[in-house]
Parts: structure tokens; sequence; C-alpha cells
């Protein structure tokens, strides 16, 4: 197999992906607004352009991480679908991100950033597939911490776009489900991920619920969530693992203790 044919592929998707946000993002108008009223409960909702394009462009990144698993690894159709999971979650968390996208640097640098995170994600999952790659161990590794910064980055720019608690928790749900599955893969041996999985969107939805009344800004938020999912699923792992509880702190400290630091920096800046 040429090793280059995977690499021009998952750049090429990419760059298809990332233009369908951008172009979207050029068109900065409501295209419909539905109005629903249940027993009592009125909820106006619009959808703009780039809102109907990111489940689409979704679709499309899982199809292209479909077919090269089929073409070039020959994987069997029923276990690709756990290397779906992550794929499908980084591009909704690239449309929310990129759905104020601006002209300026800002924008700029944060359109580089999602479609580099884009690439990642894509070849290091391809990677972790290929038993006879020498990288195999090192992007499990890398799968690993992009797990975690795309829920950090997809509960931040839902929290920044999304302001109705209905809508925020399906989506919060969803995430947690595929990023927590993908997370639970690497390191959970005898429990269902699929249970995991849905027990932790469960407790994520209840933190994110009461976050969601509190009056903080975006970052506390982020820091709050992000904090909270850290030290579930490591409370997880560990009990799954029957560690003892002072290696289970030891890998929740490293990135509490910093979280927390920039928890309490914002609520300062407040």
């Amino acid at each position: 197999m040429d090793n280059k044919k995977p690499e021009i592929y998952f750049f090429t998707l990419t760059g298809i992906v990332t233009a369908i946000f951008v172009m979207a993002s050029l068109t900065d108008r409501e295209l419909f607004r539905f109005q629903f009223n249940i027993f009592g409960f009125s909820l106006s909702m619009g959808v703009n352009a780039m809102e109907l394009l990111i489940p689409p462009a979704a679709v499309v990144t899982v199809l292209g991480m479909y077919h090269a698993l089929r073409t070039w690894l020959q994987i069997p159709r029923e276990q690709i679908i756990l290397h779906l999971f992550l794929p499908f979650t980084v591009t909704l968390t690239i449309g929310f991100t990129l759905r104020n996208l601006n002209t300026g640097m800002t924008g700029w640098g944060l359109l580089f950033v999602s479609g580099a995170l884009h690439y990642l994600v894509l070849r290091f999952e391809y990677i972790s597939c290929d038993p006879d790659s020498p990288y195999r161990p090192a992007s499990m590794i890398v799968l690993d911490s992009l797990c975690y910064a795309v829920f950090l980055l997809f509960a931040i720019a839902l929290r920044a776009n999304v302001s109705r608690l209905i809508i925020t928790l399906p989506a919060i749900f969803i995430l947690c489900l595929g990023v927590s599955l993908k997370i639970y893969s690497f390191h959970v041996i005898g429990s269902s991920l699929p249970l995991l999985g849905c027990v932790t969107g469960f407790v994520i939805c209840c933190a994110d619920t009461g976050l969601h009344y509190l009056p903080v800004n975006i970052v506390s938020y982020g820091s709050l969530i992000f904090l909270w999912y850290y030290i579930f699923t490591n409370l997880i792992i560990g009990a799954d693992r029957d560690e003892p509880v002072r290696n289970i702190m030891r890998r929740i400290l490293p990135a509490g203790i910093p979280v927390l630091s920039i928890l309490v920096y914002s609520m300062i800046r407040l």
C-alpha cells in the first residue's frame, strides 16, 4: 500500500469539509424559523445556512472515513462503527466553532486550527486501525488527548452559540456518547462500552443543567464542565481496572490543577 494515498485522501477530505463550513458562514442569514407550542411552552428556533450544513458535513466525514478503512485496511463493517464516532463528533465541533467565523486574523487562525484538528483526528484514527503501522501506540495516546480537546471545544462552542437548554442537552449527550466510547475503548476492558457512554452522557447532562443557570462566563463554564467530565471518565476507568484511589488521583491532578487555575482566573476577571 502506498502510504501517501491516505495522507492525500484525508487532506482532501478535510479541505472539502472546511470549504463547506466557510461557504456556509459567509451566508449569514436565517433560512427557516420554527415555532413550537407544547403544553403551553413556546419555543422559537431559527436555522441559518451553517446550522443546516453541519450534520451533512459530519455525514460526509463519516462516509469518507468508512471508505478509507474499507478500501485500504479491509476492516470488517461491524468493527468500523467504533472508529466513526470521533470523526463525526469533531466535525460537529468544527461546525459550531466556525459558526460565527469572521474574516480577521482571529477567524483565519481559528479556521487553520479547526482544519488541523479535523485532519489529525482522521489520520490518527486511521493509524490506530493499521496493525502494521509502527506509530499505532502513539496514535492511541494522541487520540485519547484529542478526545478531551474535542469535548472541551464542543462544549464551549455550544454554550456560545445556543442558549436553549432543551437543545444543548441532546447535543451534550451525543457528544459524551461519541467521545466517551472512544476514550473507554482505549482503557476499559471488562464493561459494556455503550452502557458506560450512556451513563457518562446522563451524568454530564445533569452537570450541564446545573451550570446552565449559574452566572459564569464561557471560560468558567468550559473549565467546570471539562473538569467534571475528566474526573468522571477517570473514575470509571479506575473502577474498571480496580485501581487504588492514589493511582486515579495521579491521573486527575495533572489536568485538574491547570483547569482549576484557569477557572479561578476567569472568575476573578468577571
